[in-house]
């Protein structure tokens, strides 16, 4: 029995005591470990929200500065047509005013030489008759 008890003594201050210290710091540091990689995972998160929340703010911006180009695009392209209109409009009453006077003047040259016309009209039909 004093056997076994010194070779209990022994296996308890030379194997088991240095064993158990060995397993106690493995422990520990995995806890350490395992806290590590919880704050590194919490830090990831909070860098890819916060990569999230730019990118978002970043396509709010260019949307918005997207419109505001068409916006600017939109309104050139509305000035454009106005003035092609307008342009158009003028053009039209250009041309009215030199039709109306054109009328005018073929409605008085028409006036001024109406009776020479019937004349010549009333000559050629007598001729007819009479040949």
């Amino acid at each position: 029995m004093a056997i076994f008890w010194a070779t209990y003594f022994i296996f308890q201050k030379f194997v088991f005591t240095p064993l158990g210290r060995i397993l106690e710091e493995r422990d520990r540091d995995v806890a350490l470990s395992a806290a590590a990689l919880d704050r590194a995972l919490e830090d990831e998160r909070a860098a890819q929200s916060n990569a999230e929340a730019r990118l978002t703010e970043a396509r709010r911006e260019a949307m918005a500065l997207r419109e505001a180009r068409r916006q600017v695009i939109s309104n050139r392209r509305q000035a454009m047509t106005d003035e092609a209109r307008e342009a158009a409009r003028r053009r039209l009453e250009e041309l009215d005013k030199k039709l109306s006077a054109e009328i005018a003047a073929a409605r008085k040259d028409l006036g001024d030489n109406a009776a020479a016309l019937a004349a010549e009209i009333t000559a050629t039909v007598t001729r007819r008759r009479a040949a």
